[in-house]
C-alpha cells in the first residue's frame, strides 16, 4: 500500500484499532511512511495513535511534530478535522490577488470549493465558489461576487455536528474558527468522510450492533447484541410481575387477560411511532429552536386524539364479541390512556436521553416499551379491578 493509503487507514480507524495496526508496523515503518505525506496528515494519523506511541514516532520524523501540536487538537473535532491550506482576503481585494493566493497554494488549490472574505475582526463573513472566481471579470472586488455563508464551526465543534451540517445544507466546505480568526478548512474529502463515517455508526446502533459485521468475529456480535437483549429480559419481566398483582381480578374475569395485548400492543406501537419520528429530527437537527414542552404538548394532543378514537373502536369490538357494556367501558379508557402515555413518553424519553449523553436510537425503545407495557397493564386491570362489578 502507499504511504497515503496507510495513512488514510490510521485517520479512519478508531483509535484501538490504530494502536494495533501501528504495533504492528514498528516505529522506524510509520515514521518513515508519514515522512511521504503532507504534515496535517502525517499529524492527524498520529492522533489516532496512543500518545506515548504517537510521541515516539514524531520524533522520528525529518519534520519532528511538537507535543504541543499532537494535543493540540482533541480527536474527532472541526479542528483534527481542518486543514490550514485555504485562502482568506478582505472584502476589497481584487480578483486578480485573489487568483494569486490561489496559485500559491499549488497543488492543494484543487481541493478547496470555495474562498473566504473576511470582515474588519478577521472572522469570515462571506463566500466565493471556485466557478465565481473563475467566471470574474478582473476589475471587480471579491465581494462583489462573494455569496453569504451558510455555517461556520469552532475548533472544538464535534464531527458529528459537522456531518449534520452538511446533510443538512448540502455543504462541501466548512470554514473553522478560533477566537476571533480563521484558522482552516474542513474539506469537501474530509466532511464526507466523516459523514459516511457518522452515518454508518447511526445505522450500525439503531441496531444495537455498533461495529459488527455479518462476517465479523461471533464474540463482537454477542458483546453487541447479548446486554440489550437482557434489558429487554428484565423489562419483560416487569410487566409479567405487574399483571401478578391482579391475579384475583382475571381469576374472576377469565376474558381480561385476551385484552391484555390489545392496550399493551397498541400503546407499543403508538410509542414507536412517535420515538422514530423524534429520533429522525434529532439525527436530522430539525429539533433546533423547538421547545421541549412544545413538542411533548403536541405528541401527547396526538395521543389523546388517537385514544379517543382507537378506545371507541375496540370498545364496540368488545361489546360485539363479548357483549359486555363493562369491559367495553375499561377496555376505552384503558386505550385512550395508553395512547396518552405512550406519545408523552415516546417524545420525552429521546429527548432526555439526549440531554443526558445517551444516543436515543440505542436504548430509547427499550424504555419507550417497557413503559407503555407496564403502565398499560395497570390501566386496564387497575380499572377493572375497580369496576368489577360492571364486568361480572
Amino acid at each position: 500500500m502507499s504511504p497515503q493509503t496507510v495513512t488514510w487507514m490510521l485517520h479512519h480507524m478508531n483509535p484501538v484499532e490504530a494502536s494495533r495496526l501501528g504495533a504492528r508496523l514498528s516505529l522506524q515503518t510509520l515514521s518513515f511512511v508519514l515522512d511521504q505525506v503532507h504534515p496535517r496528515h502525517a499529524l492527524t494519523a498520529l492522533q489516532r495513535l496512543p500518545i506515548r506511541q504517537a510521541q515516539e514516532v514524531a520524533e522520528q520524523l525529518d519534520q519532528p511534530i511538537a507535543e504541543s501540536e499532537l494535543l493540540s487538537q482533541a480527536p474527532n473535532t472541526a479542528g483534527a478535522l481542518m486543514s490550514d491550506r485555504f485562502v482568506a482576503v478582505d472584502a476589497d481585494a481584487g480578483i486578480a490577488e485573489l487568483r494569486a493566493d490561489l496559485e500559491e497554494l499549488q497543488e492543494d488549490r484543487n481541493r478547496l470549493t470555495y474562498l473566504y472574505v473576511l470582515d474588519a475582526q478577521g472572522l469570515p463573513e462571506a463566500q466565493i465558489s471556485m466557478v465565481d472566481l473563475a467566471l470574474a471579470d478582473t476589475d471587480i472586488t471579491a465581494s462583489s461576487i462573494a455569496s453569504p455563508l451558510t455555517a461556520v464551526v469552532s475548533v472544538d465543534t464535534s464531527a458529528q455536528e459537522c456531518a449534520r451540517l452538511r446533510r443538512h445544507y448540502n455543504l462541501t466546505q466548512l470554514p473553522v474558527v478560533e477566537g476571533n480568526a480563521l484558522i482552516g478548512v474542513v474539506l469537501p474529502d474530509a466532511l464526507l468522510g466523516v459523514t459516511v463515517e457518522e452515518d454508518t455508526r447511526q445505522v450500525l446502533q439503531v441496531a444495537n450492533v455498533p461495529g459488527e459485521r455479518a462476517d465479523g468475529p461471533m464474540a463482537l456480535s454477542i458483546r453487541t447484541r447479548l446486554p440489550w437483549l437482557t434489558i429487554n429480559l428484565a423489562t419483560t419481566f416487569l410487566a409479567a410481575a405487574t399483571i401478578s398483582l391482579f391475579e384475583s381480578t382475571l381469576t374472576q374475569l377469565v376474558v381480561l387477560a385476551a385484552f391484555l395485548p390489545v392496550v399493551a400492543g397498541q400503546g407499543g406501537i403508538g410509542g414507536t411511532q412517535t420515538l422514530t419520528l423524534i429520533v429522525r429530527a434529532i439525527a436530522l437537527g430539525e429539533l433546533v429552536g423547538i421547545r421541549a414542552k412544545r413538542l411533548l404538548v403536541r405528541e401527547a394532543t396526538l395521543g389523546v386524539i388517537h385514544g379517543i378514537w382507537l378506545g371507541l373502536l375496540v370498545a364496540v369490538i368488545a361489546i360485539i364479541w363479548q357483549g359486555n357494556y363493562g369491559l367495553a367501558l375499561v377496555l376505552g379508557f384503558a386505550m385512550l390512556g395508553n395512547m396518552l402515555i405512550a406519545g408523552t413518553v415516546g417524545a420525552g424519553v429521546p429527548l432526555l436521553m439526549r440531554r443526558v449523553g445517551i444516543d436515543p436510537a440505542v436504548a430509547s425503545a427499550v424504555v419507550v416499551t417497557t413503559f407503555t407495557d407496564v403502565f398499560g397493564f395497570l390501566l386496564f386491570l387497575g380499572i377493572a379491578q375497580a369496576a368489577i362489578s360492571l364486568l361480572v
